[in-house]
């Protein structure tokens, strides 16, 4: 039973599943184990016939915390400031619809259906003014259930609600001095004193607060996080202590995930320049495999990323469960199916697919429609014109090979005159290949087996087999895998450009 299924087995009533993401920089593909963790928990609880809520909370009430590596210094008079109200790094709009809409279009990409809420409009709104009510009559306890589970001595002067200055504009520097309902009186560092109205968006609760908070308010009962949260005396276990015994109410049920690391240089965050944006993985991969990402991958487990050679082999893996799930290949995990199932972001037949790796291959020796389409139809492609989803994963391939494609991955064809040196026995090689090379099945398994049969007689160590054809047809020693690229090839083009480099 695939993990998601198994988390909602034992739920029962309606389901609110709630996700959130701060919108302070760039939203990583590190971020969106957040967000498809939530909906594939949702889709497994709708399949069950559970009524249920899917949201997604743009904490854009958050203060910037320092300027990020990814900003110009003149952010630091922004610093302390919520994000909703410090002007976009460029073009008009704010600083969180910024780095918000790029992730909002990600996701319709992906095919993730998501209620959308800003955390600003809900303290505008005054749905918070109640908790915030009972937040600041329940300051004491509070602060024990923080002390005492988290570890930490909280300061003398600590309030459980951050006005904002009406004068600098900062969250970060403001200091309760009394409360009244609807008032809270206040002094910041910058020399202003003044009021905060807590129905309004006038000041927010510190997150190991507003989490609860948040629970309370939309209904929560199901909520993915990552494990920094689910620590012992993390803000999960604070969240409950206060869920529980200052709003009397239970706390979701936590589906905890570990991080996704990005190859070579460890945890993706966006305030160290250390990510690459949800937005730029849909760029240089389907749609479909930043959801098969998640999917496939128990939450417990970290996910190493790499956007070079291991994400063109995650693509792989990804169209081998969709040719399990289609009935072309055989497989004994139960699981297969379930996770393409989760992973697809539209109906795929066979015939409308091409392979990622095939189609990266066909596009660096075919420039035009014409000679593409017909490469394509040998293939098993069944259309008579390029359909446009086709069209977009052809320049998602162009993508994928401009910015992290390796370098043995790219190559051009060389003139059928180019020269070439070669000794005598490896022009042998080629003159064997030749002798059957225009009779022989011309196809990907018929010509690696041919090739390896010649390497074989005259004792040739594949690799530097491998490396003839390669030299002669490309001009480098390593290449797409050979028997399927020659069989891309014109036959014709590939046997005249060997009769001239063995003459």
């Amino acid at each position: 039973m695939h993990w998601a299924d198994a988390f909602v087995q034992d739920l029962a009533g309606h389901q609110t599943v709630s996700t959130g993401i701060s919108p302070s920089g760039p939203i990583h593909v590190g971020n969106m184990r957040e967000i498809l963790t939530g909906n594939f928990i949702y889709v497994a609880s709708r399949d069950r016939g559970l009524e249920t809520r899917f949201i997604y909370l743009c904490d854009d009430m958050d203060p910037l915390r320092k300027v990020y590596p990814f900003l110009d210094k003149s952010y630091s008079s922004y610093v302390g400031r919520p994000l909703y109200k410090i002007p976009a790094p460029q073009g008009e709009g704010t600083y969180s619809e910024y780095f918000l809409r790029p992730f909002l279009d990600t996701l319709d990409t992906i095919n993730v259906k998501v209620e959308v809420i800003r955390t600003s409009n809900l303290y505008r709104e005054g749905k918070f003014a109640e908790a915030i009510d009972v937040v600041m009559k329940n300051s004491q306890q509070i602060r024990s259930i923080l002390e005492e589970i988290s570890g930490r001595d909280i300061e003398e002067n600590w309030s459980p609600y951050n006005p904002i200055c009406e004068s600098c504009g900062r969250i970060s520097t403001t200091s309760v001095t009394s409360y009244s309902f609807p008032y809270v009186e206040y002094s910041c560092k910058c020399g202003h004193t003044g009021r905060s109205d807590v129905r309004k968006d006038q000041g927010k609760l510190p997150w190991r607060i507003e989490w609860p908070a948040k629970w309370k308010i939309l209904g929560v009962t199901v909520e993915p996080f990552g494990k920094d949260h689910g620590a012992p005396g993390g803000s999960y276990d604070t969240g409950k202590a206060i869920a529980e015994k200052i709003f009397g109410i239970s706390a979701p049920k936590p589906m905890i995930y570990e991080r996704i690391l990005l190859k070579g240089k460890g945890a993706m965050h966006s305030s160290t320049g250390i990510a690459i944006p949800a937005s730029e993985m849909i760029r240089v991969a389907p749609p479909q495999i930043l959801r098969f990402l998640i999917a496939r991958s128990q939450p417990g487990r970290h996910i190493d990323f790499d956007p070079g050679l291991g994400l063109l082999n995650l693509i792989d893996e990804y169209e081998r469960y969709r040719d399990i799930y289609f009935g072309l290949e055989a497989s004994d995990d139960d699981d297969a199916k379930r996770i393409y199932e989760l992973s697809r972001v539209r109906e795929e037949r066979p015939g409308d697919v091409v392979s990622f790796r095939h189609l990266i291959t066909l596009l660096q020796i075919y420039h035009d429609d014409n000679g593409l389409l017909s490469a394509l139809k040998r293939g098993g492609y069944t259309h008579n014109s390029i359909s446009g989803d086709l069209r977009a994963e052809m320049d998602v391939a162009r993508s994928w090979l401009d910015t992290y494609g390796p370098e043995q991955m790219k190559f051009t064809l060389l003139p059928p005159d180019a020269p070439v040196e070669l000794g005598e026995s490896e022009k042998a090689v080629l003159k064997e290949f030749l002798q059957t090379g225009q009779s022989m099945k011309w196809d990907a398994e018929s010509i690696h087996n041919r090739i390896h049969e010649i390497l074989r007689s005259g004792n040739t160590d594949p690799k530097e087999g491998f490396s003839i054809f390669y030299r002669v047809l490309i001009g480098k020693t390593r290449g797409p895998r050979l028997g399927y690229f020659l069989s891309n090839l014109d036959r014709d083009w590939v046997m005249e450009r060997l009769k001239r480099a063995v003459s």
